[in-house]
């Protein structure tokens, strides 16, 4: 029997470790095209062009405990640093579960990639959040398994 994927399947992680109270992460690939098309062709014809990917992700800001550290300070302190400092470079996962917890039975893809943009809300009346986008440097190293 099938089985559907819902956002409870879903998880996150930041060099090896899973961003806590995630509300949610998505991806996009993208291909250009080059067109080969000659003189005296009566029909258009193209071929593969380079791959992009990129992707999202929202999380609440919190902490286990007053020690604790937050949930996404490996993200924050990937993306922002001082003058004259380059961004580091991130191991993301982007994964769906088959059971809570468990990566053996997960369909996920995995990114080196760069946060390109980061934007954190504090309101009053709401949780606090962290919105992240990023780009991915090279192709995945891992396919997603169906």
């Amino acid at each position: 029997m099938g089985r559907y994927f819902s956002g409870k399947d879903g998880a996150l992680l930041v060099g090896g470790s899973e961003v806590g109270q995630l509300q949610s992460w998505s991806f996009s690939q993208s291909m250009s095209i080059l067109e080969i098309t000659a003189m005296g062709d009566t029909d258009r014809t193209i071929k593969p062009g380079v791959r992009s990917y990129s992707g999202s992700a929202r999380a609440y800001y919190y902490t286990a405990t007053s020690t604790a550290t937050p949930n996404v300070t490996d993200l924050l302190t990937a993306a922002i640093k001082a003058s004259g400092t380059e961004s580091d470079k991130v191991t993301l996962i982007c994964r769906l579960e088959e059971s809570a917890g468990s990566a053996t039975d997960a369909r996920q893809l995995t990114f080196s990639a760069y946060i390109t943009g980061v934007s954190m809300s504090s309101s009053v009346g709401e949780i606090s959040s962290v919105d992240f986008t990023w780009e991915a440097d090279g192709a995945p190293t891992d396919e997603l398994s169906t």
